[in-house]
């Protein structure tokens, strides 16, 4: 089992609904990726890297998965359909029809988002994490599980090909949040 022991600095905050996780269901009948389940049991509901908002399921919430990843997924169908599916906007990472089997989990504070390619999962039950640039503007792919991303986070040279040539590498931190009325 993998665990984000390294991250954790200050005591959870708030934890995410532990029965949700093991109970819900994607659209490909398999339940959420086991590197998202440690993440969210083992952290909850927080700031990673001192950049990125990582939605744990925490009920209805306004920072809870449940609410923030059907908000996302709305704005990414608006936006693809008004820029008619234009294949520019997937590059470098991205191909025809990706745009179709993402489904945000994630965002940095800089407006990229975080997606799960739930056409793709693989025998671990994992699913490729691609990010959205900001204002949706071109996809690259990030890891092949959360594990690994938060390690390319932390990777000077790694966490170019995910965020650009402009990025250094983020902190290894956690920082945990109140939830938010």
């Amino acid at each position: 089992m993998h665990t984000f022991e390294h991250l954790k600095k200050q005591p959870v905050i708030a934890a995410a609904d532990a029965e949700y996780l093991q109970a819900h269901r994607l659209a490909d009948g398999g339940g959420f990726p086991p590197s998202y389940i440690d993440f969210a049991t083992q952290l909850g509901w927080g700031r990673l890297c001192d950049l990125l908002l990582i939605y744990v399921p925490l009920g209805p919430y306004p920072d809870s998965w449940l609410v923030q990843s059907p908000k996302i997924r709305q704005f990414m169908n608006e936006f693809y359909q008004e820029m008619e599916h234009d294949p520019f906007l997937l590059e470098p990472d991205g191909y025809e029809s990706i745009d179709r089997s993402l489904v945000p989990f994630g965002a940095s504070e800089n407006g990229e988002y975080l997606a799960w390619d739930t056409a793709h999962r693989a025998s671990d039950g994992e699913f490729p994490i691609y990010i959205l640039a900001s204002r949706m503007g071109g996809i690259r792919y990030g890891a092949e599980n959360l594990h690994q991303f938060v390690e390319k986070c932390t990777n000077d040279a790694a966490v170019k090909t995910m965020f650009g040539p402009g990025c250094s590498a983020l902190p290894a931190i956690f920082e945990p949040l109140a939830l938010a009325n």
